[in-house]
């Protein structure tokens, strides 16, 4: 009877060329069959393979496969009757248990199942269960095959409430497969193995296991009975030359301890050595696992694979007292050049991974001949670092390292994943305008409307002007529980630009739809496309009502993929997260309706499984020529000269345990079970041990909203305590500097570009930053020059310029903010104004909306809204909110109007006018407009009247003054009067007839062409407070205090303006200077001099 040897070693390299050795020396009989190696890990194996293919240039005919796999394809050729997915995998069994907890779950042993699922007929509660049971299932199946066979045999099992329906439910899958259980099959499996004559066909050469520093109790049952009959070795990773089964941590002699003193042992009673404090206490997992090797009889230890770590720093010597069993073997090292154990304290994620980059420059400049594939960095989390490694390695640049991510969950791999998931979640979904256009920022979702580019631009106008927020339309609203109207929904919005684009007017309403202007010409074809996406979207989300059999449901969500994405892409990264999608589906499709049928599920469930698919990792690697990032995965022990390990905060790792539930693994543990807790020690301590030059270690030290410290993860604080210990108080502090460094807040601290600085960086942008901070800091140069170089306009103009022609209205604009007319004429630059919330419909109005509604209540009768219109654009307020808003407008409009009718002496029409031109010859410009305001009573009276539904401004005189200008003299003596609203009450003012209108419509004329020209201190806001103060008190001290007030202390500051705020950039003591107080005593004393309140 053959025995099972173990072939124990600390070094990886060594291992695979003993196994090397050992495979050109047992060579082949059949060529054709190939050499069977199972490896741990994926990655495992392909280093192994490398590492071959290095030894003998060439790798071929040999197999590395997984455990698990490898063990299934065994049972099934021996078998010859079992199917390619078990139905005991735990893929399978999550979709069985789905299908059979309607029929058991009412059993009397299930009280606390039908306590969990509530209503049986939520088939997503029943999905999400199977799955946490089959979980379960699989768990036990590997740590605990005895349940499973006591419960599949009826053998009374664990007396215990939930031990009792698990066995039920066990058997009932057990008695519905056409196949044993995994746990009885292998014991069948292997009790005819050994009562063969004849070795197992395809095995009779034996395989080898290369890596597994750990294996769940079934598998390492099976190996160990088929290596009675077939050769088989381990190569198996240990740390340790000695037998470091029975050493114990600190944490667990006190425990030990404690549970010794209430039993009433003696303390030399208990035989537990420590041996090195830090394998006790990270190799828990490992220390378990050596003892079940150890324990069989046919086993043979062969310890020949073991040598000296390769390092002579202080990596080394932390790695030879491990493999010595002995922490005090040598003194360690005094100060490296290069410290081979380091660890990084950062204030954020990202600047973990800016200090990570300049480290590994240095480390390419001080190691010889260390090359990117030879480092690895590793993270518990490495999805919350996949953006800062993509923002931080990804630049093209001289210094740029070549990297590749993996262990990354499938949704984080390509952008399109996850719009893909966030189609899927459209179910729970309000259609909200900002999830509207995430999708559409999407490339293959954008491309495949024709909707990139530019259209976008248009797409958010016509959604802000028609009034769009939330919702497909009044059914939508009313599904979600909100009122059954349409107003600001998607149907709203289309129906409103569709009849603007057919109406041409944004007059008339039809059928309650109020035109929306802006789609015309070549940019309409775009608001059909856009009306297809939405349409496509609703199409979508009505088909998730509908239940399908799992078949249906995989061709449905194929259809919807092609339906929403250009799957006509070129594009190398589209194609691969295209085809990750279709593997997805299909699989789910394929093993649900397996076990299903064609039983109709919800699409609850079809989601749930496809979000499960899309957030496992990811398999990817750098290959031969690049940085491996890469999450913290069992077994991935590949050795690295350089081993960096990001994200080791406390709260961070070892990572969490969820609560027990329904585990009776949790409830009934065993020594060797597996925890998160002790696979992350084990790892941190695998991580160690596959260093061969530099151990990095890094953490975020500073929380980000208390800005309190964090402190690291246990195992580094062992580590570091350890350290500390063995060099001794004085030399210790000597040595931690060299070990331990806390980083500045930014890439840009100088401290990180001064000569001699221990974590130097090399990042040109942040050392060109860096240079100004060292100099002091430097304002940069103002983006207007002095105000005093603005060139003077001309007060006459040279005959030979041509005319230009100007409206009143542009010369308004341009007196209402100077500044913007100037960046948009003449750069031109829109700077971005207050963003407004895209998503919330109107509840309230803000005082824009609501001057702008009163000021349109005010124009011509024929143009005046109603309350039903107002609220059919989509920006007022509905229900008794918006009466109580309208009513209260409707009030101080008619209070207006009242006090217009008290001054006129009764009714009064509007008189319609041609537009009229006045000529300055003397500035070659003429000047035309439109007459708004003038007015006439039943007498045939006529008065400019302007009514504005908010304190009457110098611009809305300005405006009575161009008016009166373009009437010429055919009006003599013609009034104009203002009517506002002061303290919620009508105000009227009157403007005093002038002879020098001329003059004042000239001097504007002059101000705006040098204000086109450059930049100017015009501030009408602040200008109008001078003018004001200044005629009230005759002191220009107190003017100018009021200018600076309106400028920066008001509830809504001048200086807050984009526009103003880059125009007075660096100007602080000229905004208000000389040249404003003329800007302001020429434009707006005039104005506001000559004004009287009438009848106050």
């Amino acid at each position: 009877m053959l025995a099972a040897q173990f072939i124990h070693g600390n070094r990886l390299e060594i291992l695979a060329d003993r196994l090397v050795d050992d495979l050109q020396a047992r060579g082949s009989s059949d060529p054709l069959r190939p050499h069977i190696v199972v490896v741990a890990h994926p990655a495992l194996g392909r280093w192994l393979q490398e590492r071959i293919a290095g030894r003998c240039r060439i790798a071929i005919n040999i197999e590395f496969p997984l455990p698990s796999s490898f063990v299934w394809q065994v049972l099934r050729s021996l078998s010859g009757t079992l199917p390619r997915d078990s139905a005991f995998s735990r893929e399978s069994l999550a979709w069985r248990i789905h299908a059979a907890l309607p029929g058991v779950f009412r059993g009397r042993n299930f009280a606390r199942v039908r306590n969990y699922l509530g209503d049986p007929a939520d088939q997503r509660q029943r999905y999400d269960l199977a799955v946490d049971i089959a979980r379960l299932f699989d768990e036990y199946t590997m740590a605990r095959p005895q349940w499973i066979r006591d419960w599949v045999q009826g053998r009374p099992g664990l007396d215990d409430i939930d031990a009792r329906w698990q066995a039920e439910l066990m058997r009932h899958l057990a008695g519905s497969a056409d196949e044993l259980d995994r746990a009885s099959l292998m014991r069948k499996v292997l009790g005819d193995i050994e009562r063969a004559p004849e070795v197992p066909h395809g095995l009779e050469a034996g395989f080898s296991i290369f890596g597994a520093a750990h294996l769940p109790p079934l598998l390492l049952e099976f190996f160990l009975a088929l290596a009675r009959r077939v050769p088989l070795r381990f190569y198996q990773p240990n740390p340790c030359l000695d037998y470091w089964g029975d050493i114990v941590s600190d944490r667990e002699r006190v425990r030990r301890h404690q549970l010794r003193a209430t039993q009433g042992r003696r303390e030399e009673d208990a035989h537990a050595e420590t041996g090195h404090p830090l394998l006790a206490s990270w190799g828990g997992l490992g220390r378990e696992f050596l003892k079940a090797i150890h324990a069989p009889d046919l086993v043979v230890h062969d310890d020949d694979a073991f040598a000296a770590p390769a390092s002579s720093g202080l990596l080394g010597w932390l790695q030879a007292g491990i493999l010595l069993l002995d922490p005090g073997h040598a003194p360690p090292p005094a100060i490296e050049r290069v410290p081979s154990v380091q660890l990084h304290q950062c204030a954020s994620r990202r600047r973990e991974v800016e200090v990570l980059r300049d480290r590994l420059l240095d480390l390419f400049d001080s190691l010889d001949d260390l090359l990117p594939h030879e480092i690895v960095v590793m993270s518990p989390r490495i999805e919350d670092y996949v953006p800062y490694i993509a923002a931080v390695f990804g630049d093209d640049d001289a210094l740029a390292i070549p990297y590749g991510i993996s262990d990354v969950p499938l949704r984080a791999a390509h952008p399109l994943i996850d719009a893909f998931a966030r189609i899927l979640a459209l179910g729970e979904s309000r259609i909200a305008v900002s999830e509207v256009l995430g999708l559409l920022a999407e490339p293959a979702i954008a491309r495949r409307y024709v909707l990139d580019g530019e259209a976008q631009d248009w797409l958010r106008t016509w959604i802000a002007d028609s009034g769009i927020r939330w919702g497909l339309d009044a059914a939508f609203r009313a599904e979600l529980g909100a009122a059954a109207i349409d107003e600001t929904t998607w149907r709203f919005g289309f129906n409103r630009l569709l009849l603007g684009y057919a109406a041409g007017d944004d007059v008339s309403m039809r059928a309650d739809v109020v035109p929306a202007l802006n789609a015309e010409g070549g940019s309409a074809q775009w608001l059909g496309q856009f009306a297809r996406f939405i349409d496509a979207l609703a199409a979508t989300r009505a088909g998730f009502t509908k239940p399908r059999s799992a078949s249906d449901w995989k061709r449905w969500l194929i259809d919807r993929l092609d339906a929403l994405f250009d799957t006509g892409t070129t594009e190398a990264a589209e194609l691969g997260a295209l085809r990750d999608l279709r593997e997805a589906i299909a699989t789910f499709g394929n093993t649900a309706a397996r076990w299903l049928d064609d039983e109709p599920i919800d699409f609850t469930v079809a989601r749930s499984a496809l979000d499960a698919a899309i957030a496992e990792p990811r398999a990817a690697r750098a290959g031969r020529f690049g940085i491996t990032f890469c999450g913290m995965v069992p077994m991935r022990n590949v050795p690295h000269r350089v081993v960096c390990v990001l994200g080791l905060d406390a709260s961070e790792f070892p990572r969490r345990q969820p609560p027990a539930g329904f585990n009776l693994m949790r409830k009934y543990p065993q020594a060797g079970d597996r925890t998160i807790r002790e696979d992350d020690r084990f790892l941190f301590l695998e991580s160690l041990i596959a260093a061969r030059d530099v151990f990095y270690l890094s953490h975020v030290d500073r929380d980000a909203k208390s800005a309190g410290s964090d402190p690291p993860s246990p195992p580094v604080e062992e580590l570091i305590g350890f350290l500390a210990s063995a060099y001794g108080e004085e030399a210790w502090k000597r040595v931690e500097s060299t070990i331990v460094r806390r980083h500045p807040m930014h890439a840009f601290a100088p401290a990180c570009f001064r000569a001699g600085s221990s974590a130097p960086g090399h990042d040109r942008r942040w050392w060109s930053a860096a240079r100004k901070l060292i100099g002091g800091w430097v304002d940069p140069a103002p983006f207007v020059g002095a105000f005093d170089d603005a060139p003077v306009a001309p007060s006459v103009a040279d005959s030979t310029i041509e005319w230009s022609d100007l409206s009143i209205d542009e010369l308004l604009a341009w007196l209402h903010h100077p500044a913007r007319a100037f960046f948009r004429q003449q750069l031109p630059l829109h700077l971005p104004e207050a963003e407004r919330d895209e998503d919330v419909e109107a509840f309230t109005l803000d005082r824009l909306s609501r001057y702008q509604l009163a000021d349109r209540r005010l124009g011509p009768p024929a143009a005046r809204p109603d309350l039903k219109r107002v609220q059919r654009e989509g920006s007022f307020p509905l229900g008794i909110v918006g009466q109580q808003a309208w009513d209260a407008l409707t009030s101080e409009v008619e209070a207006l109007q009242q006090r217009a009718i008290d001054l006129l002496g009764g009714a009064f029409e509007p008189v319609m006018l041609e537009a009229r031109t006045i000529e300055f010859a003397n500035l070659r410009v003429r000047l035309s407009g439109a007459i708004r305001h003038l007015v006439q009573t039943s007498d045939g009276r006529r008065v400019l009247l302007l009514s504005r539904p908010g304190r009457i401004r110098a611009i809305d005189l300005a405006r009575l003054v161009l008016e009166r200008a373009l009437l010429g003299g055919d009006e003599s003596g013609l009034e104009m009067w203002a009517i506002g609203l002061e303290a919620h009450a009508p105000k009227a003012i009157a403007l005093k007839p002038a002879d020098d209108l001329r003059n004042w419509i000239r001097d504007l004329l002059v101000w705006r062409a040098r204000g086109l020209q450059w930049p100017l201190p015009a501030f009408p806001k602040s200008a109008e407070k001078f003018a004001a103060s200044l005629i009230g008190s005759g002191d220009r001290d107190r003017a100018r205090k009021a200018a600076q007030a309106a400028w920066s202390d008001d509830d809504w500051p001048e200086s807050a303006d984009p526009h103003h705020a880059l125009v007075a950039r660096h100007h602080a003591e000229a905004v208000h200077g000389e040249l404003f107080e003329r800007f302001a005593e020429a434009l707006f004393l005039p104005l506001l001099a000559a004004t009287e309140v009438i009848g106050r």
